[in-house]
């Protein structure tokens, strides 16, 4: 039987994650300049040409990697969570950064390894930007909430935390203390007597 629109459009959204995917893990091992396109196509087990019918160019490749990454990050649960506690927002964001710093290891190690090539930074500033000015006011407004001296400071400390954590984690994966470091986090903003964390994903 012939395949219906549904079964091309599944198909077809099956065929450009596999090449996402492929192409990450390339840009990882080998280096996003070192990747070709042919190197993609054959580990990915497709034609040149049909690569193309999905992706104009490598660069349009990275610029889907890259986009994925933001998007998962502005799915934090406790953006959308109104008249949730601040303190279980609070511990929900600690619990969605580690589990995306985990589901996204390949991507966080791309991420870090392009922030030293000034053309990508560049291309990106926007982006970003706009991704930490939100950040911030998000967090601000949740600190206030908790009653946190200096709400907006601690934010941006925060944030710096979360920096130095990536890099950190992304070095010492086996190594490194990131349940007790979760626990510390939420113990310096939560004033109770019992902190409850969940368990990080990994």
């Amino acid at each position: 039987m012939p395949r219906t629109k549904k079964q091309f459009e599944e198909i077809r959204k099956s065929s450009k994650e596999k090449i996402l995917n492929v192409a990450l893990e390339l840009f990882v091992k080998k280096g996003y300049h070192a990747t070709s396109i042919s190197q993609i196509a054959q580990k990915a087990k497709i034609s040149k040409g049909l690569m193309y019918n999905y992706f104009a160019s490598k660069e349009d490749l990275l610029d889907e990697i890259i986009l994925q990454g933001f998007h998962s990050l502005e799915e934090l649960e406790f953006r959308t969570k109104r008249g949730v506690h601040p303190q279980t927002q609070l511990e929900d964001f600690v619990d969605a950064v580690l589990d995306n710093l985990y589901s996204n290891f390949n991507y966080w190690q791309l991420y870090l390894a392009l922030l030293v090539h000034p053309e990508i930074q560049k291309k990106y500033e926007k982006k970003m930007k706009q991704f930490r000015d939100e950040f911030i006011q998000t967090l601000t407004l949740l600190f206030k909430k908790l009653k946190i001296k200096n709400p907006k400071l601690e934010a941006f400390l925060l944030g710096t935390f979360f920096d130095g954590l990536v890099l950190n984690f992304i070095a010492a994966e086996d190594v490194f203390p990131i349940s007790k470091i979760k626990n510390a986090i939420l113990s310096k903003y939560i004033k109770s007597n019992k902190v409850q964390t969940r368990k990080t994903k990994k």
